[in-house]
């Protein structure tokens, strides 16, 4: 026999019952306005394919050079980075037995901090436009072209990056190298004296380890003619990244790849020629390239975005060159263009 008091029971049952499924429905409504709405970006690491090898290589080769030689770090948990910048006054010198030891020049490091600077291609596909291809997956596509893009830029950054504020960039190679810096004369092609005299100046005069020439196409042409024919400058190398680029070989005998990048901007109107000593050089990332979804949009579509944070710096400017004012209109000294005469042949008038 059912009492009044079972009857509260169950009835207080149910009511429990009641509200934990309206907590439910509550929080599946909260849920439901965060993936429409937007609220809650999530990230995705993005993976280099062989694909995405490939074209970031051509797109932006020096930062994958430094990449290969371990000069990009991705341990950072911090929008700081710190760097110690090298000042090279230290001297080794002779002495007989009984001198003194001479005063030292001690080399001097200076602390250097550099705020990460952000880097962002967004990606805005509508719905219709992802829910009416079948042909080809556009989401996928503008994702790989962002990556690419924000390398891209980095590259680019890492060359000859401002550091200024309208920029919104950090400075890059070109802006930190000024003690190894030889300008072309107007009326000077670029020659084999010039970039054996840089290397030797580097190399025996500053200690660096030049390991990358990175210049522009124009500017690889004219080597070209001025070395193939008798240096084995066609020979080509594997640095590392399933790439294999040609090669200058300098005085001491090393095979300095050359890096053609596309990303090297002219200075008024005459190209750069960059020699790099990698282990002078650090690129810092709080962020590698990273797919964020669910951005906030009113749209009907999704709003993504691949984001990147980084930095870098120039440790010891003094092992790296340049030469500046190149151009490449000039026509380069060559054997093929020496004339030479050819004596007639015996028993003609």
């Amino acid at each position: 026999m059912t009492t009044i008091q079972d009857l509260e029971a169950k009835i207080a049952s149910q009511n429990e019952n009641i509200a934990s499924l309206q907590k439910a429905y509550n929080d599946l409504k909260k849920d439901a306005r965060m993936m429409v709405t937007g609220d809650a970006p999530t990230s995705t690491q993005i993976q280099y394919s062989p694909d995405l090898k490939s074209k970031v290589f051509e797109k932006a080769p020096f930062f994958r050079f430094l990449e290969s030689k371990g000069r990009v770090d991705d341990s950072f948990s911090s929008t700081y980075a710190g760097f110690y910048k090298e000042t090279d006054a230290s001297l080794a010198s002779w002495l007989d037995e009984n001198d003194d030891i001479p005063a030292a020049n001690a080399s001097s490091y200076q602390e250097a901090m550099s705020k990460m600077k952000t880097l962002i291609h967004p990606i805005d596909v509508s719905l219709m436009a992802q829910m009416g291809n079948n042909a080809i997956d556009i989401l996928a596509k503008e994702i790989d072209k962002g990556f690419i893009k924000v390398t891209n830029e980095l590259d680019s950054a890492l060359l000859q990056g401002t550091g200024t504020a309208a920029a919104k960039n950090f400075e890059g190679f070109t802006k930190q190298v000024t003690t190894n810096v030889e300008t072309m004369d107007a009326d000077e092609a670029i020659n084999e004296d010039v970039i054996d005299d840089m290397l030797t100046t580097i190399i025996d005069g500053n200690g660096g380890t030049v390991d990358a020439i990175i210049t522009t196409n124009a500017v690889a042409k004219q080597l070209k003619k001025i070395v193939a024919p008798y240096r084995r400058y066609n020979d080509k190398i594997d640095i590392g990244l399933g790439h294999r680029v040609v090669a200058y070989e300098a005085p001491n005998g090393a095979e300095i790849p050359i890096l053609i990048d596309s990303n090297l901007n002219q200075v008024n109107s005459k190209d750069l020629m960059l020699f790099a000593d990698s282990s002078t050089i650090e690129v810092k990332r709080l962020l590698p390239p990273t797919l964020m979804t669910n951005l906030p949009t009113n749209k009907l579509g999704t709003k993504n975005a691949v984001v990147s944070f980084a930095t870098a710096n120039v440790t010891a400017e003094f092992c790296n060159g340049m030469i500046k004012g190149i151009d490449t209109s000039l026509e380069v000294a060559s054997p093929y263009n020496v004339n030479v005469t050819v004596p007639a042949a015996e028993g003609t008038g």
